[in-house]
């Protein structure tokens, strides 16, 4: 039995089974390409509203050739610099265990 046009179209009924299967793999090309588009804003929106507890760190070197480690304490709103490697490992040692 086939449903008339309006009966159709007003509970959204395909005409027929291939226009169904089309506008199914239509419409989940355009929902997967939104999420795409999507989640790198998602992600910063959760970031920016959870906090960020990671730690940054910066590589500098002066004109000397002279290496420092610029580290950003999310967590403390702080910014610390280190010498060296071990003393930057010793102090993300101490946050993480204390």
């Amino acid at each position: 039995m086939k449903p008339n046009s309006l009966y159709a179209q007003l509970e959204l009924i395909p005409e027929t089974p291939e226009q169904s299967v089309q506008s199914d793999y239509a419409m989940g090309r355009v929902w997967a390409r939104a999420k795409a588009r999507l989640r790198p804003l998602s992600n910063r929106l959760v970031g920016y509203l959870c906090g960020d507890a990671d730690v940054r760190v910066t590589v500098r070197r002066d004109r000397q050739g002279q290496t420092a480690f610029v580290v950003y304490d999310a967590v403390t709103q702080q910014r610390h610099t280190f010498d060296s490697e071990q003393d930057l490992r010793a102090w993300a040692d101490r946050r993480y265990y204390e």
